[in-house]
């Protein structure tokens, strides 16, 4: 069973080619039948758990993780599964598109998708952007970048520069302008790469005086008296002097600020400051000054929307630090101390139980392989039915089974 737990369309997607059945997660009860899962009666879309990437068409919904309801079903229960999942409730509709936006026809003991993303048409011949269907680059063999430029994929670092890459692994037009428009008139987009770095009132990227002025700038490298420059930083184990990412600074003429779900909090508090990036909603206004920096740095919760990067960073270092989407201890590919595993793999029966078992710390090397290193996730319910192997299945499954059964993943393929 293969289990990834990003959403989204990048990442492991050039990776994975099939999944197995959806893994089975077990009630607080004693029993260990074995029995199959109940499928929505509903007419679902293409997202069957034996279908292969070249079966998956633009438009279906490939899911990678499914998670199931119980006997107590209610108008709640959609908003109930996307809060322990970490997604928009719009999000889960989008992903179970079967399932009434009032909820009322969730069904009890049935499983339903929590992690997935609408499968885009990506390119097949190099070409890419609102020219050409727009085809995305993301998971082909010509590279992950749209470059503006030329609406071909690429790997080049032009092509994946903000200002330049239209689409792809880069944050993408939506969020810097890839023609010099910016600003509210122009989705609140922003400025950077060959465009220059401020956005002025009437909406052009550029740089200098006309641009980046106290009077005229709109967003960007704003030439403000409390912009705050970061710049370097010297390890206390080394003694050697690293430089280091600015932190955020305020950036809008914004008083206040709204986001919808996990972002309410970070954008009112940042957005207040002048430092309200999508996908945050500015109320115009003098911003006021920030407090004095924590001497901390903020870094978005693992797997959450990289909209959260930024906000964290920037609040979490002026003292407000959210624990449910931001943490000051950053991912690190080898162990640090007050770290812990969140994030591991497995080959073969162990791919899912490694994966779930990892993100919780418990990550037995052998069996498992673990690649990030972070702050403890705060482990799903213990049930009090740990498992053991399945028959047939040997007896390096044992811990891992016991862990995960015992915590509400139980794959019937491996473990009982």
């Amino acid at each position: 069973v293969l289990l990834y737990w990003p959403v989204g369309v990048a990442g492991n997607d050039c990776v994975v080619t099939t999944w197995g059945t959806p893994p089975r997660r077990r009630d607080v009860a004693t029993s260990t039948s074995s029995s199959e899962y109940v499928l929505p009666s509903a007419t679902m879309p293409a997202m069957s758990s034996n279908t292969t990437r070249d079966q998956i068409k633009p438009g279906d919904i490939n899911c990678r993780f499914y998670d199931r309801t119980y006997d107590d079903v209610n108008y709640y229960t959609c908003t109930e599964l996307s809060d322990a999942w970490g997604l928009p409730v719009e999000t889960f509709f989008v992903l179970n598109p079967y399932i009434l936006h009032d909820c009322s026809n969730i069904e009890e003991n049935a499983m339903y998708c929590v992690d997935g993303f609408v499968e885009p048409l990506r390119s097949t011949d190099g070409f890419c952007g609102p020219h050409h269907g727009n085809a995305t680059c993301l998971g082909t063999d010509f590279g992950q970048c749209c470059n503006s430029e030329t609406f071909t994929c690429g790997n080049s670092t032009n092509a994946c520069a903000d200002g330049t890459c239209y689409e792809g692994d880069c944050a993408g037009d939506s969020v810097y302008s890839t023609d010099g428009t910016c600003g509210p008139a122009h989705g609140d987009r922003l400025c950077a790469g060959k465009w220059g770095d401020c956005c002025n009132f009437q909406g052009r990227c550029g740089t200098g005086s006309d641009y980046c002025g106290t009077t005229v700038c709109h967003s960007g490298n704003c030439l403000w008296p409390w912009l705050v420059n970061s710049t370097s930083s010297t390890s206390s184990t080394s003694g050697r002097t690293t430089t280091t990412s600015p932190i955020p600074s305020p950036t809008s003429h914004c008083s206040g600020g709204s986001g919808d779900g996990g972002f309410s909090g970070l954008c009112s508090y940042s957005c207040s400051f002048g430092f309200c990036p999508s996908p945050c909603v500015c109320v115009p206004g003098t911003p006021g000054t920030p407090p004095a920096l924590s001497g901390s740095r903020g870094y978005a919760v693992l797997d959450l929307d990289p909209a959260y990067g930024p906000l964290c960073d920037f609040t979490c270092s002026h003292g407000y630090c959210p624990s449910g989407v931001c943490t000051t201890v950053p991912y690190t590919s080898t162990q640090q101390p007050g770290t812990v595993c969140v994030r591991g793999e497995g080959t073969g029966g162990y791919a899912g139980l490694c994966s779930f078992c990892c993100r919780y710390g418990y990550c037995p090397p052998g069996p498992c392989t673990c690649d990030l290193y972070g702050q403890a996730f705060q482990e799903p319910t213990v049930l009090n039915t740990p498992g053991k192997p399945a028959p047939g299945v040997d007896g390096s499954y044992t811990g891992l089974c016991s862990y995960a059964c015992n915590h509400g993943y139980c794959p019937s393929d491996v473990c009982v």
